[in-house]
């Protein structure tokens, strides 16, 4: 069946648009999870798949313990069933992100359960270290074979977001590390952030929703000469996996949002983040992914910056990091954060689309 839809889609008639196959995938994606969420909620807390709440943490999230976590597999188990049924599974960029995503979600996985089954610590943080490496290899494997974007040089260059013609070749290796920074950024970003009910999941959706145009547009002969972006053949099908992302981040947003029935877990936001890492490569948009996900740069650098000053100073810059619990512990609701983030990561978006459209004047 799924070849049959596959032959459909590059066969000229209306499953070929990218527009319908994009509504259907946010659609069904977003159905899909919905009316599974609450069968999927009482499966968990029925196998006592609870969060367990850090002790040091803001007094209000105490509450919070025994909420059943690990709602990553609903979310990924969707985008890939939804992939399967709208995507075209001839399309090399639509099967790398597939299979990146299986494997970030792996190591996610790992990690959950090893929390309820072996240590509350899960998998250690080499390992996950070592894991994100792995799939950064697969990714560099993928730019390196199938040259995405035609010529060899802007395969292996840094393209400037707010330049035309603007780039900085850094050759096989320097492209490796440069991967590898990316995805692993990405992906330990998105899990730093996911500390507040909704928190995480709406920027995602908007992260994906702002790449998904991009991805048409790049995949747009024309459209992509008049943006100054570097066209590249079949990348427009980008748009139908985050579509997918999209309508199963708004269904799991039903019940993440506060007071949250269920939590992603790292089963879901090492994959969540990944995606993101994995499409602004493909997509040679790699220094706009920090715009793009403004908000997961911001929660990474408290982190970073409050380790660093307690190393080096003996002193904490934040009340507490990641720093959406420092506006907590000021005396902010949880609920007024989070909305307040997600307001930025609009924000954010809006000014990353603006980088777009000035490049091509």
């Amino acid at each position: 069946m799924f070849y049959l839809i596959s032959e459909l889609c590059e066969s000229g008639n209306f499953l070929s648009s990218i527009y319908l196959r994009g509504f259907l995938a946010f659609l069904i994606s977003f159905f899909l999870v919905l009316f599974l969420g609450t069968p999927f909620i009482k499966h968990l807390k029925k196998k006592k798949y609870g969060e367990d709440i850090r002790e040091d943490g803001p007094e209000s999230h105490l509450s919070k313990k025994g909420t059943p976590t690990m709602g990553g597999v609903l979310i990924i188990g969707v985008i890939l069933l939804t992939t399967l049924l709208t995507g075209n599974l001839k399309n090399k960029y639509i099967l790398l992100l597939m299979v990146v995503t299986v494997l970030f979600s792996m190591i996610g996985f790992i990690d959950d359960y090893k929390k309820f089954t072996v240590s509350k610590n899960g998998l250690s943080g080499r390992k996950k270290l070592l894991g994100q490496s792995l799939v950064a290899i697969v990714v560099w494997g993928f730019v390196i074979y199938f040259k995405n974007v035609g010529s060899e040089t802007l395969n292996l260059s840094i393209i400037n977001p707010f330049r035309a013609m603007s780039s900085l070749y850094i050759g096989k290796i320097g492209m490796l590390f440069f991967i590898a920074i990316v995805l692993l950024g990405s992906s330990n970003a998105v899990n730093i952030t996911d500390g507040l009910d909704g928190l995480a999941i709406m920027p995602v959706v908007i992260s994906s929703f702002i790449f998904s145009i991009i991805g048409y547009f790049t995949g747009h002969i024309i459209l992509s000469e008049h943006l100054k972006l570097i066209f590249t053949p079949e990348v427009g099908e980008i748009t139908i996996f985050l579509s997918t992302v999209c309508g199963s981040g708004l269904g799991f947003l039903w019940y993440n949002f506060y007071p949250a029935q269920i939590f992603m877990g790292d089963t879901g936001s090492l994959a969540l983040g990944g995606i993101l890492g994995t499409v602004a490569i493909l997509l040679k948009q790699e220094l706009l992914l920090p715009i793009v996900g403004g908000i997961f740069v911001f929660e990474a650098l408290s982190v970073i910056l409050q380790v660093g000053s307690f190393k080096l100073r003996g002193k904490r810059i934040f009340k507490m990091a990641p720093i959406h619990h420092h506006f907590e512990l000021r005396g902010q609701a949880e609920s007024k954060v989070t909305m307040r983030f997600w307001i930025i990561a609009i924000m954010f978006g809006i000014f990353a689309l603006g980088i777009i459209r000035m490049k091509g004047i």
